[in-house]
């Protein structure tokens, strides 16, 4: 993974922000900076234990059950992709963004600088990553309860392929041991889907909680702007401050 701090791109906008006392706008460019790589670290950690659990899967004894795992494992394989989709089309966007704001900056100087970084919408981008990968986690849910119905499926199949060995010497430890194991894959896998819908949830909460911080940002800087208007139209005599501790 990148680390999109040091991209020329990123790190000239960044530095060029720093220098000229944009803080706000710095920190606008930074939560979306930093949300990217949240992502790509969350979605790289998933797609490596599905890659592992899919293995385990391959070796399930009932072959009705690992067919269905199969498939399970396979749509959420899709949906972690689908999430690095995004994360790809979000650093495109960001990287041409920051080309953009500069080639602004060179020509019309600091205030297109700023008119730049409020064209990338970022508070709006992150609504929407909390958008999709809400919609994620809730599918992934789904899938859950598919699978809980699989262990009914596999406790009841057990059941007879036990009472079928009982008419067999030695056919019924087998066949208990492979359907001990079958049962173990299920619950590895539950257990994946949960961290995974987990991880869906947390980058849909941390997108919220940032663009949230955001936007809060905007409006105390609009009021104190607001303020500091009023305070010299009424010849610098105090006024009320609502962002102040009281």
């Amino acid at each position: 993974m990148d680390n999109l701090n040091e991209h020329p791109q990123i790190a000239e906008l960044m530095e060029t922000l720093d220098k000229n006392g944009m803080q706000k706008e710095k920190t606008e460019v930074q939560s979306l900076v930093d949300y990217i790589g949240d992502m790509e670290h969350t979605l790289t950690g998933m797609l490596s234990e599905l890659q592992n659990m899919r293995q385990e899967i391959n070796l399930i004894h009932n072959s009705s059950l690992r067919a269905k795992c199969q498939n399970l494992v396979q749509k959420t394989d899709d949906k972690i992709r689908q999430g690095f989709a995004i994360v790809k089309k979000m650093k495109d966007n960001l990287f041409r963004s920051a080309t953009d704001a500069m080639k602004a900056f060179r020509e019309k100087g600091k205030d297109a600088l700023a008119s730049s970084v409020r064209a990338m919408k970022i508070p709006e981008v992150l609504d929407k990553m909390a958008v999709v990968f809400r919609k994620l986690s809730r599918d992934i849910s789904q899938d859950k309860v598919r699978l809980e119905s699989m262990h009914s499926e596999l406790r009841s199949a057990k059941g007879h392929l036990k009472n079928v060995g009982l008419l067999f010497v030695g056919r019924a430890p087998k066949v208990s041991e492979q359907a001990k194991s079958d049962k173990g894959a299920l619950t590895r896998l539950s257990r994946l889907f949960d961290k995974v819908g987990k991880g869906f949830a947390s980058m849909d909460q941390k997108a919220m909680d940032a663009a949230d911080k955001l936007r809060v940002s905007r409006v105390k800087d609009s009021v104190k702007t607001e303020l500091q208007n009023l305070k010299s139209a009424t010849g610098g005599k105090t006024v009320f401050d609502p962002f102040l501790d009281r």
